[in-house]
Order: C-alpha cells, then structure tokens, then sequence
C-alpha cells in the first residue's frame, strides 16, 4: 500500500511526497476548465471508464466525481508497480461539466485531452472535448 503525504505548495500546485520506498517529491498541476456535457454523456463516459477500470485490464479508475487515468493496466504484480497515474477529470455533477484536470508531473494538459478525446471517442461515438495527439 502506498501512502502519500499532501503539502499545498501554491494554488493549483500540490507536492506529494511518496512515504514508502521512493522518498522524491512529486508534482502536480490543477487546470481549470469548462467541458460541458449533458447527464447522460457524463453518465456514459462514467459507465466506459468504469468497464475499462484499471484492474480490469483498462486504464482508468473511478472514485467520487473523478476519473484518474492510469499509465498502464495493472494485468500483473510487475506492471501494477510501475503504472502510475498521469492525470484525472473531476466532475462538477451539479453544472454537469469536467471543471477541472489535474495533470501529473511529466504530463500535460495535452496528454489529458488527448485520453478524454479517447474515452469520449469510446463513450460517446464522437469527440465533444478531447483532442487527439497523434
């Protein structure tokens, strides 16, 4: 198990700092965004995010109002070690829209649009948000 401390360094950026194994600091960066949707896309991309959680052979992990996009699925012991997460969409369910995007460090906004354009893509047939990279 994992454990993580979380000291607010300045607005929209937090340090995490790994208390087990690996004692680095870790960063993070907080986006402020509007993508509105309606419920029932919301509800949709819940729903693929959830088939396709991470221990399940996907890459995503649903918890609250939020969907955390992971590196890789956790298909063995080994892999699970060395997937971590680069990001998550946080829902704002009452204004049904993503408000905000948290990237991990060695990761962009970029990177982020480009996975929801992925999930929208399997959730919703089409691109409403997410931008592909590639």
């Amino acid at each position: 198990m994992l454990t993580l401390r979380v000291t607010q360094a300045k607005p929209c950026r937090i340090s995490l700092r790994c208390l087990s194994e690996r004692n680095e600091p870790v960063s993070t960066r907080m986006h402020h965004v509007d993508l509105r949707y309606t419920k029932e896309e919301l509800l949709t991309i819940f729903a693929v995010a959830t088939k396709e959680d991470v221990d399940l052979g996907g890459h995503y992990n649903c918890q609250g109002g939020a969907i955390h996009v992971w590196s890789h699925p956790w298909n063995n012991a080994a892999v699970r070690y060395d997937s971590s997460t680069i990001g998550a969409f946080y829902v704002n369910w009452m204004e049904e829209r993503i408000d905000r995007i948290e990237t991990e460090e060695g990761f962009d906004l970029a990177d982020l649009l480009h996975e929801l354009a992925v999930l929208e893509e399997k959730a919703l047939g089409d691109i409403k948000h997410g931008d592909y990279r590639f």
